[in-house]
């Protein structure tokens, strides 16, 4: 494993660093399909975009990102970040890339965010944790609620992104609701 900050039983965290940054990585972020509901698509992406965006995470007091990478052979996969970290209102958001296709629908992202809640909640002292996708995004709609989030409220036309609006629907998790999810205490 390389640098492993969080580990879980398929999957493990690691700084997101200069050295992540591949073909295959930004090809993610000019692939249609990777971010057709998500807002991580700037087209075209470029090397120089992705190096500008690890540099800033160094000074960053508001995000922390990592890379996810597969147990059984070390792949980068996907990114995590927690974002716009409020310390005075103890709160944030988690932001997710599954960027390589053959780990889509093999649990990395429900093990991801599950790692990354705990962080949340355990190091950072978080009280509120959430997340927002299109609702088109049926897969990550499901993680959140497997993590345990509760529906928050719909934000109309909020994204727009291959020539139409898109709605997204927010999800959020408080720290007395994350102690008793059965499936974040595994």
């Amino acid at each position: 494993m390389k640098n492993p900050f969080l580990t879980g039983a398929n999957i493990y965290l690691s700084p997101l660093l200069k050295k992540d940054i591949s073909d295959k990585y930004i090809g993610w972020l000019n692939d249609k399909d990777v971010c057709r509901d998500n807002s991580h698509s700037t087209f075209p992406n470029t090397k120089s975009k992705t190096l500008a965006y690890i540099k800033s995470l160094v000074d960053s007091k508001d995000e922390i990102a990592f890379a996810i990478r597969w147990k059984k052979n070390d792949i980068h996969i996907g990114n995590i970040a927690i974002k716009k970290i409020d310390r005075i209102n103890r709160s944030a958001e988690l932001a997710i890339i599954i960027g390589d296709k053959n780990y889509w629908n093999k649990g990395a992202g429900s093990e991801a965010y599950s790692l990354m809640i705990n962080y949340g909640f355990n190091t950072l002292n978080l009280n509120r944790i959430s997340s927002g996708q299109t609702v088109n995004n049926t897969g990550m709609i499901n993680v959140c609620e497997k993590m345990g989030m509760r529906k928050e409220g719909l934000l109309r036309e909020v994204l727009y992104k291959n020539g139409e609006y898109l709605d997204a629907v927010i999800y959020s998790i408080l720290k007395k609701d994350f102690k008793k999810n059965k499936y974040m205490t595994r």
